[in-house]
């Protein structure tokens, strides 16, 4: 299996403001548990246990990280992990590619001619779905694109605008009840 070296895309803090969650629909998470998260799932990616970074990477993605919701969408589409399903697997590409990643965009576009019509169609509504839990508006991660110090090259960089005042991020709360229908 093949995955581009997963840009851990961490959050940073910008913002003391609760605007976009409300707090009957979120929890609070801190940068450590998300890092963390992240670097279990590789290394579980990299020991080919599969299950194990799917479930990790579930979680992520269903805090807003769009670098998990692309890899997850990448699990779903390969069948790692996961029963293969590409239609679930187009739609968590299409949530991640909000962010304005030219990887996460060929994905999605590659996903997307593998799929029939109607399959297509499913996926799209599925994924509407799920950006309305875990997309960028909804777990109030915004995107930039940004090059490091003496590189012309950008990448794109996503942020958590939701924080406590410790910094700590307010995300989309899975156990909520809240999740799209399997």
């Amino acid at each position: 299996m093949r995955f581009p070296k997963v840009r851990i895309i961490h959050a940073a803090f910008f913002s003391l403001s609760l605007l976009s969650l409300p707090l009957a629909a979120s929890e609070v998470i801190s940068q450590e548990t998300l890092d963390q998260t992240l670097l279990d799932a590789r290394n579980a990616i990299e020991r080919e246990e599969f299950k194990a970074a799917f479930a990790l990477y579930d979680q992520a993605a269903r805090w807003g990280h769009k670098g998990a919701q692309y890899v997850l969408g990448e699990l779903y589409n390969e069948g790692k992990g996961v029963a293969r399903d590409p239609v679930r697997g187009y739609a968590w590409l299409t949530v991640a590619a909000e962010a304005p990643d030219r990887d996460f965009r060929r994905a999605l576009k590659r996903a997307g001619q593998a799929l029939s019509d109607a399959e297509k169609a499913q996926a799209e509504r599925l994924a509407r779905e799920y950006a309305g839990i875990y997309g960028m508006e909804a777990a109030g991660v915004y995107c930039k694109k940004e090059s490091r110090v003496g590189s012309n090259i950008k990448r794109a960089h996503c942020y958590h605008r939701n924080t406590t005042g410790n910094g700590d991020l307010i995300v989309p709360d899975a156990d909520t009840g809240a999740q799209p229908a399997s």
